[in-house]
């Protein structure tokens, strides 16, 4: 059989030509067709129409879609519409298609209701122990009844039940020969079914570690001129050790600030009690020495607080910084303790599974399996559009 792109009969006498070289390359040229290139386009600017067109396939399965993304220009031209102001908006677009989305609920149903249609047939693979002629009978269905909506065709509607068959292929043996066993459902189907609020937990001390790493990575790879602190939560080290260093001297200055006030105040009441004064602390007076040492008093202390009011705006910015590190070290510490005891609640819960429990999330991970695996090709589908588009761009 010959099939452009995929297979081609080859006779004797062309194999021995090739010494009989059974790369598939020498035979089957796979390769996608040069770009082409207008030069009206390059010196006038618009799309040659062709360049759409070839696209034919992504319109027949997303339809109306290229009515969105062109419009006419010229004769034998297109233009992007309004939709499409820059490059980034083509991704936009798509992810946000009415068109797509109604092609791939389309897949979405039809998965459903074969897993439903072929459901009794994996549920009674204990008792026929029929693993190949279910091979068989869903490699069939799958690639006639994928394949007819249009974004797989028959080769990838078989390559994607290939590729689900592979990763069931372990645990279909293993249920023909003994059954609905809970060994084999993975650790975390455990803990979603009996304990999703541990997963839940790890969860969201994962998602707070990665921020808080990537918050701190991010800080420290940016250089010295180019921050602004006011944008960043988490502060870089080299400006954690400034602060430190403002920090020791703001507190050495307030101490002996604080040291000079004392002893002024200790001279001001001695004085003050030569003249019958009985301040309980340093206050204004018409006698010119008490009055001088009360303006240095003052100043003392004005530079005291002046200096502790630093000390209390460098410890606040640290201590925002700190609690970060320390929601960072707790969020990891959290995760170890989660991990190192999910091995005994995944057994226990293991031991308490019975074969129908079993079967029922076994069963629900062979068909988020399947709806994976098909979904793969559907999104690599919509991202080789896109990648179309954006080199038309």
């Amino acid at each position: 059989m010959n099939e452009p792109n995929y297979a081609r009969l080859v006779g004797i006498e062309k194999l021995k030509a090739e010494d009989f070289n059974f790369n598939i390359r020498r035979y089957v040229d796979n390769a996608p067709p040069p770009e082409p290139q207008d030069v009206k386009a390059h010196l006038h600017g618009g799309i040659p129409t062709a360049e759409v067109t070839a696209l034919s396939d992504y319109w027949n399965n997303y339809k109306g879609l290229d009515s969105r993304i062109f419009q006419a220009d010229r004769e034998g031209y297109k233009a992007f519409t309004a939709a499409i102001p820059n490059k980034e908006a083509i991704k936009t677009l798509l992810d946000e298609s009415q068109e797509i989305q109604t092609k791939h609920g389309e897949y979405d149903a039809l998965l459903a209701t074969w897993w439903n249609e072929n459901l009794a047939g994996l549920k009674a693979l204990p008792d026929d122990k029929n693993i190949f002629e279910l091979q068989r009978r869903f490699s069939k269905s799958i690639s006639e009844g994928f394949s007819a909506l249009g974004i797989l065709d028959t080769f990838k509607a078989r390559g994607a039940f290939a590729n689900y068959w592979d990763e069931l292929q372990t645990d279909l043996k293993s249920v023909a020969a003994s059954g609905w066993n809970a060994e084999l459902i993975p650790a975390d189907d455990i803990l979603q079914s009996q304990f999703p609020e541990v997963l839940e937990e790890m969860a969201q001390n994962e998602a707070r570690r990665d921020e808080l790493e990537a918050l701190f990575k991010e800080v420290n790879e940016i250089e010295e001129d180019d921050f602004n602190e006011e944008e960043y939560e988490a502060k870089p080290k080299w400006l954690i050790k400034q602060y430190k260093g403002d920090l020791k001297e703001a507190k050495s200055r307030a101490s002996q600030h604080k040291k000079e006030a004392t002893a002024l105040a200790k001279r001001y009441k001695a004085n003050a009690k030569e003249h019958n004064l009985k301040p309980k602390q340093p206050e204004a007076s018409d006698i010119p020495l008490l009055q001088e040492l009360f303006e240095q008093w003052t100043e003392q202390t004005d530079l005291m607080n002046t200096a502790n009011e630093k000390v209390a705006g460098i410890n606040a910015t640290l201590a925002k910084n700190t609690a970060l590190e320390q929601e960072l070290k707790t969020a990891k510490a959290t995760i170890k303790e989660i991990k190192e005891k999910r091995d005994e609640l995944v057994e226990k819960a293991r031991e308490k599974i019975t074969p129908d429990e079993a079967k029922v999330l076994i069963l629900e991970r062979w068909q988020q399996t399947l709806n994976d695996t098909v979904n793969a090709y559907i999104q690599q589908y919509q991202r080789s559009l896109r990648s179309h588009l954006e080199r038309i761009w």
